[in-house]
């Protein structure tokens, strides 16, 4: 079912709930207000017939034949009683009902009396003392206008209900199809929107609600598929490159050797360019299987406790013992008085394994030339700095370079295959920390990397 008519349905089934709990009060209401009126007409009756028979004598002429005009103006299938004081009954000689006594002790005591039965039928009693002794006066009736009105009033209030829900479905509809107006110009969109043009955009309106923010939402899903689409096409475009070029070399070694008979020297070099060929692709594929396994999950059993100042200075007594020797120079700034803010909780060997390959390359690619680690403490974490003189990254690559394979366009004279910045990013994401390059082109290269204090395993 479409969003439109279930909203319909609902707005439809909450109206006619309240609706229907309105009309029965107006309809118990308007019963009790018709009962109520009724039962004072019956003791107006009541009070009447006692007048008649029992203050004839005491009352003018004028006056008595007033009474009498009012009491011959009778209810439909009224029945009056009167019982005196030994509960018999007198005056009236045609009785309907015979009352017990239990009833007749009943108006007693209390003066006058509401009861019912049989079937709708409401009678009244009256105690009505008198200079001819106490008396006991019954009226009773059947409401036939106050049934009549009843059931008229419910099917005035069904008939309105019935109208009331069609026309509420009706509104419903409308006041839906207007509501749902701009996801259904999203929906338009959407479909409009393939692999082929994920530049494509959703155009949202300006009321800046849940639609607006829907569509901004789905805009920025859209801007980070289609940086996935180009990444992928770039690694897919320098992964072919990588292993094209040996098994080109491999291919065209081994035709050139096959061409003619050679002897021994030709082969054994032949034999050694594919080894070192083959080497180079094992070396590719390696670095992107070690890629895969960098996607794991930390928890508490695989992490531990890490100073980030102590492994700076085992990286740089690591490649101080290198031969030949390279300088790498460690520098504290506002380090906290207590040294266990250092800490934080990860995996050694992969932080490790990340900031190695960023020292690495930056000896690299600066001819070994002295690399600066500078750690900066604050309160919401800590910020390493690794710095390089080499050639440099142009601003054009630079959001590029953390992407498996890529190579910028001056370092292909280098060995290596565009793998280890990519595993060190995603290693600092692992732990949650980030990491940014600025670079000018000939003049070096600096990494940033934060590290948030608190780390959620």
């Amino acid at each position: 079912m479409k969003i439109r008519h279930r909203l319909s349905l609902q707005f439809t089934l909450i109206t006619g709930i309240i609706l229907t709990g309105v009309f029965i009060l107006i309809y118990l209401l308007s019963a009790q207000y018709i009962r109520n009126s009724f039962y004072k007409l019956l003791q107006v009756r009541a009070l009447v017939t006692a007048q008649v028979y029992l203050e004839k004598d005491e009352l003018t002429k004028k006056k008595f034949l007033e009474i009498e005009k009012s009491y011959r103006q009778s209810i439909p299938d009224e029945s009056s009683n009167i019982y005196n004081q030994e509960d018999k009954p007198v005056f009236l000689e045609n009785i309907k009902y015979t009352w017990p006594n239990s009833l007749l002790n009943t108006i007693r005591k209390t003066g006058t009396y509401r009861f019912t039965f049989g079937e709708n039928k409401y009678g009244v009693g009256m105690f009505y003392p008198d200079n001819q002794g106490d008396f006991v006066v019954i009226v009773t009736a059947k409401n036939k206008p106050g049934e009549q009105q009843l059931q008229y009033l419910a099917l005035i209030l069904g008939v309105i209900l019935c109208v009331s829900l069609l026309v509420t479905f009706g509104l419903g509809q409308w006041f839906a199809s207007k509501a749902l107006q701009p996801i259904q110009s999203v929906n338009r969109q959407v479909k409009r929107i393939r692999s082929n043009n994920l530049h494509m955009r959703v155009e949202h309106g300006r009321n800046k609600d849940e639609i607006d923010e829907l569509a901004r939402n789905f805009n920025e899903l859209l801007q980070h598929m289609e940086q996935a689409f180009e990444m992928q096409r770039s690694f897919v475009s320098n992964a072919s490159h990588e292993l094209r070029t040996p098994l080109t070399t491999i291919i065209g070694e081994i035709e050139v050797t096959l061409h003619r008979e050679r002897n021994k020297e030709d082969y054994i070099t032949t034999l050694s360019t594919v080894l070192d060929e083959s080497e180079k692709l094992k070396m590719i594929t390696d670095g992107l299987l070690q890629l895969t396994r960098v996607d794991v999950i930390l928890t508490a059993a695989n992490t531990e406790p890490v100073r980030l100042d102590e492994m700076l200075w085992e990286i740089q007594e690591h490649w101080r013992y290198k031969t030949p020797p390279l300088q790498a120079d460690v520098i504290m700034n506002d380090m906290p008085e207590d040294a266990a803010r250092l800490t934080l909780r990860g995996n050694r060997a992969l932080l490790m394994l990340a900031l190695q390959n960023i020292v690495r390359n930056g000896f690299k690619f600066s001819y070994n030339q002295p690399v600066s680690l500078r750690l900066t403490y604050n309160k919401s974490g800590m910020v390493l700095s690794i710095s390089d003189k080499g050639i440099g990254i142009a601003p054009s690559e630079q959001d590029k370079i953390f992407m498996p394979l890529y190579r910028a366009d001056n370092a292909y004279t280098f060995s290596g295959y565009g793998i280890g910045l990519a595993m060190a990013q995603r290693i600092f994401q692992l732990h949650q920390a980030s990491i940014t390059v600025s670079s000018v082109l000939g003049q070096g290269t600096t990494f940033n990397i934060f590290f948030p204090i608190e780390i959620k395993i």
